[in-house]
C-alpha cells in the first residue's frame, strides 16, 4: 500500500482521495458532514471529465493472458474494415460535445467521455498510523463518512447514476494524506480544528512520510473471466441454447442478488433480493398447484390477490404445503414436507428475519458472510419447492450452492 510511516499514536487530519466514475449535481466546494466518531467531517467534491478507452489488441503491462487468449481466437477472427467515427451528444442544458470515438478495425475499441467526480474526505483520527494498516481500517471510516453523504445528496436529487463507494468498488486509487496535531492544537475541540482548514495547513503527501496510496482497480465486473464450463454442462447448454425459454422472475432475483454481493458490494440488497427471490417463487409455484388441481389461471390468480387466506408469503407457503400435498396423494406422488422442516426453520428464522431487520427495523449493513448465507438459503428452499412435483418444475433448476462466492469483489484477491 505504501512506504511505512512514522505517525503511530499521532493524533491528526487524514484526507482520503477519489476519483469516483460518476459526477454529481453539485457545485464545487466543500461540506461540512456527520462523522459518527468525531461528529465532524468535510467532504469536497469537484466535478470533472475524463475519458474511459478500450481497444482489443492492447494488453496492460505486466503477467497477462493476452497472447494465449489472442493464438486461441485467431482461426475464429473475420476481417474488419478500419474506420473511425466520432459521435456527439447534446446535453439537458443544449451544449453538445463530443462524447465517443469509435475505431472498426481489427485493432479497434472506443474512448468515451467521462463525466467523473474527484471526492476528498477529510477527518480527524487519533492515530495516523492507520493509513499503514493492511485491513483498510482508514477506508472503512472514509466511506462511512462519504457514503452517508451520497445517500442524502441521491435522495435529495433522485440520482440514480450515483453510487456507494467501499473499500473494493467505485475507484481505481485511494490516496491518503494527514497533518499530524500540533502540541497546542491538542487541547481544542473539534469544531475549533476544523476551523484550522479554512486558513490552511500543511499535508503530508509522500509516500512514507505521512502519505499511502491504496490501488483497485475500477470496474470489477470486467475482471478475469470464471473458469469455462465442464464439458458435461457445455453440452446441456448447446442444445439448451436452441430452444425456447424464460428465465423465471425468482431466477432473475437470485442473479441479482448474486450481483449486489459480488459486484456491487451491496450486502443489504443482496438480501432482500434473496429474500423476494423464494416469494415470488412460492406464488408462482401456489398459481401452478391451484391450475393443476382444477381451477383456470384467471381464478387462481384472482383467489391470489383477494383472499385474505393466500396474504403474505408465510400464509402462502402453508397453502403451497396443502395444496402440494393434495395434488401428490391425487397423482400417488410421493409427498415431502417442507414446513416445519430444518430448511424451513433456516427459511423463516434465517432469512426472513434478515429481510425483516433490512426493511422494517432500517439495518442498512449486513456483513458478506450473513449476504452470502441468505443467497444459500433462498437457492436451497426455490429448489426444494421445485422438485417436490416434477410434472410443474422448472425446466432448468437453480444450483443450492453457494460455494463458488468468494469474497473478495469480483472473484478476485487484491
Amino acid at each position: 500500500m505504501s512506504q511505512p510511516n512514522s505517525l503511530a499514536a499521532r493524533p491528526g487530519f487524514i484526507t482520503v482521495i477519489w476519483d469516483v466514475p460518476f459526477g454529481l449535481a453539485l457545485p464545487n466546494g466543500s461540506y461540512r458532514v456527520f462523522d459518527p466518531v468525531k461528529n465532524l467531517a468535510v467532504v469536497q467534491s469537484t466535478l470533472r471529465e475524463g475519458s474511459r478507452a478500450f481497444f482489443r489488441n492492447v494488453p496492460i503491462i505486466g503477467p497477462t493472458s493476452f497472447a494465449d487468449l489472442s493464438a486461441k481466437a485467431r482461426e475464429y477472427q473475420r476481417p474488419r474494415e478500419d474506420y473511425s467515427y466520432v459521435a456527439t451528444s447534446v446535453l439537458q442544458s443544449g451544449h453538445e460535445k463530443a462524447t465517443l470515438n469509435v475505431h472498426c478495425g481489427v485493432d479497434g475499441g472506443f474512448a468515451e467521455s467521462k463525466c467523473y467526480s474527484e471526492l476528498q474526505v477529510t477527518f480527524l483520527e487519533d492515530d495516523l498510523g492507520v493509513i499503514d494498516h493492511k485491513d483498510n481500517c482508514v477506508l472503512g471510516r472514509a466511506t462511512d463518512i462519504l457514503n452517508a453523504f451520497l445517500d442524502k445528496y441521491r435522495l435529495l436529487a433522485e440520482d440514480y447514476r450515483a453510487g456507494r463507494v467501499s473499500a473494493d468498488r467505485n475507484y481505481y486509487v485511494a490516496v491518503c494524506h494527514t497533518s499530524p496535531l500540533t502540541a497546542d492544537e491538542r487541547g481544542m475541540d473539534v469544531d475549533a480544528l476544523f476551523g484550522t482548514l479554512a486558513v490552511g495547513r500543511t499535508f503530508h503527501q509522500k509516500l512514507g512520510n505521512g502519505a499511502a496510496n491504496i490501488l483497485r482497480t475500477n470496474s470489477l465486473d470486467h475482471l478475469g473471466p470464471p473458469p469455462q464450463l465442464d464439458n458435461r454442462v457445455l453440452n446441456i447448454l448447446i442444445d439448451f441454447v436452441r430452444e425456447r425459454y424464460e428465465m423465471p422472475l425468482s431466477y432473475d432475483l437470485i442473479m441479482q442478488a448474486l450481483r449486489s454481493l459480488q459486484l456491487e458490494r451491496d450486502t443489504k440488497l443482496a438480501i432482500l433480493h434473496a429474500a423476494t427471490a423464494v416469494e415470488v417463487h412460492v406464488l408462482q409455484l401456489l398459481h401452478s398447484v391451484l391450475v393443476a388441481t382444477g381451477r383456470t389461471a384467471a381464478a387462481a390468480w384472482d383467489l391470489l390477490e383477494t383472499d385474505p387466506d393466500y396474504e403474505g408469503v408465510a400464509k402462502r407457503m402453508k397453502k403451497l404445503e396443502s395444496h402440494t400435498k393434495e395434488y401428490c396423494d391425487a397423482h400417488h406422488i410421493a409427498y415431502s414436507p417442507f414446513v416445519g422442516g430444518a430448511l424451513y426453520s433456516r427459511w423463516k428464522d434465517v432469512l426472513t428475519r434478515k429481510r425483516n431487520r433490512a426493511v422494517h427495523a432500517g439495518v442498512a449493513s449486513f456483513g458478506w458472510a450473513e449476504a452470502a448465507e441468505a443467497i444459500g438459503i433462498a437457492k436451497e428452499v426455490i429448489n426444494v419447492l421445485d422438485q417436490r412435483i416434477p410434472e410443474l418444475a422448472n425446466y432448468v433448476q437453480l444450483s443450492p450452492s453457494v460455494g463458488t462466492l468468494r469474497e473478495s469483489a469480483g472473484g478476485v484477491l487484491f
